[in-house]
């Protein structure tokens, strides 16, 4: 029997400041004078980066570019930075204690996509800023023991691959919950959905209006909402732009596949076909660990990105646009998804709450096209 388990994600040590507000100039200032040191939030809005990537950089943690990781460390001396003493009071007492079921897939070596890391940390980090402390629980198939685990903690967020009768049994316990990325039918879930749907559509136009006619679509197993919402939008974009759709183009890689590596393999004897017209000339993948692994097999194969294969990803991970060239991708809007998620649980978890279903069941994301140097136009120069 399979059960869940804890899953330390790691302690940053990290809390955010009391002070708003703070401009670059201010902030040399106090850290001058001693008066009032700036906090992590005015940290991150003085180098216009993300809490969790000061976080990452000033722990040693995997993810960071080198240079932003200098840069950080750099404005935290001289700045003055210091850990708000309130904020770990906040931590030993949290108002409270949000569960998040974690059900990723995984790589060969066990690794996990780094977008689902990423958004992990933001919400540890942004939740205990707001006096709530975030419990990563692994989910390994017993719902048995998810119920256990879902009477432990004040508010649920699912997060990975479930099925319905896993929302139905922490429904059953009366655990209030947040979907991410997924539906459900019980009246105490609300569902933040990113609309992939749009994504897939998006994608397609962007690309024809490259010149692109040859596009491949690569996925995850398409019981999963947001890799049908892909599939929907990229077909309904074809048709739009009467381009013919190849099936054997439309690629969705099973659960043991959905990696970096996987994708690596299923696109390999495709783009190693030597007739070009039988290979694409672009493809779209549903996230950026997925697009990494197009863009290895491009390599393997001898192929150019975006010369002789242009991309798009999904995720806007940091390293993306650190890659040569920097990835096409959607941004999910990271700061805004976090803090959404943040504000539900505080409203489910609410005593006067209980009981009560949330006005919301969906709230529906709208990622944005972030366009970079891995796509290339067909068409001539005027």
């Amino acid at each position: 029997m399979k059960s869940s388990e804890s899953v330390d994600t790691g302690d940053a040590g990290l809390e955010w400041g009391a002070v708003a507000g703070v401009t670059e100039q201010e902030g040399e200032r106090r850290g001058r004078t001693g008066n009032s040191p700036i906090g992590i939030t005015q940290l991150a809005d003085v180098l216009g980066i993300s809490v969790g990537t000061i976080s990452r950089a000033l722990n040693n943690r995997y993810g960071v570019n080198p240079k932003t990781k200098a840069r950080v460390i750099e404005a935290a001396r001289r700045y003055g930075y210091v850990p708000n003493g309130a904020a770990r009071q906040l931590k030993a007492r949290p108002s409270l204690m949000v569960g998040m079921f974690f059900a990723p897939y995984y790589g060969p070596q066990g690794e996990i996509n780094p977008a689902a890391l990423g958004i992990i940390e933001e919400l540890r980090v942004f939740m205990r800023s707001q006096g709530m402390e975030l419990q990563v629980l692994h989910y390994r198939g017993d719902d048995e023991e998810l119920k256990m685990q879902a009477k432990t903690v004040n508010v649920g967020v699912f997060f990975g691959h479930f099925e319905e009768a896993s929302f139905a049994a922490v429904d059953a316990v009366g655990l209030p919950s947040i979907l991410y990325s997924k539906r459900s039918a019980c009246a105490s879930q609300v569902c933040v959905l990113p609309s992939t749907r749009h994504c897939g559509n998006t994608a397609v136009q962007y690309l024809a209006a490259l010149g692109h006619e040859r596009i491949a679509l690569v996925t995850g197993p398409l019981v999963e909402t947001p890799f049908q919402g892909y599939r929907e939008g990229f077909v309904a974009g074809m048709a739009e732009f009467r381009i013919p759709v190849r099936k054997e183009w439309l690629i969705a890689l099973p659960e043991a596949q959905c990696n970096r590596d996987g994708a690596a393999a299923a696109l390999l004897p495709l783009l190693k076909t030597k007739k070009a017209t039988a290979r694409p000339t672009a493809m779209v993948f549903s996230s950026d660990w997925l697009a990494l692994g197009g863009r290895k097999a491009a390599r393997e194969a001898g192929l150019r990105v975006p010369d002789d294969v242009s991309l798009i990803g999904y995720d806007n991970l940091p390293m993306s646009a650190e890659l040569d060239p920097p990835l096409t991708t959607f941004d999910i809007h990271l700061p805004d998804l976090v803090q959404t998620i943040t504000r539900l649980a505080a409203q489910l978890g609410a005593p006067q709450n209980r009981g009560t279903p949330p006005p919301q069941h969906e709230i529906l994301i709208v990622p944005d096209l972030i366009k970079r140097g891995s796509c290339v136009s067909l068409r001539p120069a005027l």
